[in-house]
């Protein structure tokens, strides 16, 4: 488990995705880098709406078997994650950030904090490499023929 806490300003939100590519599995790094982002850029409109001056905090957890990547991003805001909108006019400069976590993560919701503010959290799967079959481990019966 790794945390960041970051103060309640635009820059933070860059500022987190150069801090979380480098602790991401290759394979599942863009996605999550742009929910970070997105997750960091709501925390930050949240804190700024209810004049929180408490640091964002964001924690990442990356599966040791490489498998799943957990992120949670606080805010200071009592009010709830809404529901993904169904479309977003193409007119409108924001608003796609639940889109983005709906399509991009496995799972994701919020959960209340019991300080106050609330925490959103997504989770990723990592694709798993297909598996190589070393000679001594291959079943028996398998036999590479000679061409």
């Amino acid at each position: 488990m790794t945390c960041l806490h970051l103060p309640p300003a635009p820059a933070s939100v860059g500022t987190a995705r150069r801090w979380a590519a480098p602790l991401l599995p290759a394979d599942v790094r863009d996605p999550v880098v742009l929910v970070v982002s997105e997750l960091v850029s709501n925390a930050v409109a949240a804190d700024a709406a209810v004049g929180a001056v408490d640091d964002i905090e964001v924690e990442l957890v990356v599966d040791p078997a490489g498998r799943h990547v957990a992120l949670a991003v606080t805010d200071s805001s009592d009010r709830p994650l809404p529901e993904a909108p169904a479309t977003v006019p193409t007119d409108e400069d924001g608003g796609r950030g639940l889109l983005l976590l709906d399509a991009l993560s496995y799972d994701h919701g919020w959960t209340p904090r019991t300080c106050g503010g609330k925490c959103v959290w997504a989770l990723f799967r990592c694709p798993v490499p297909a598996q190589r079959w070393a000679a001594s481990s291959r079943p028996q019966g398998l036999e590479c023929a000679d061409v």
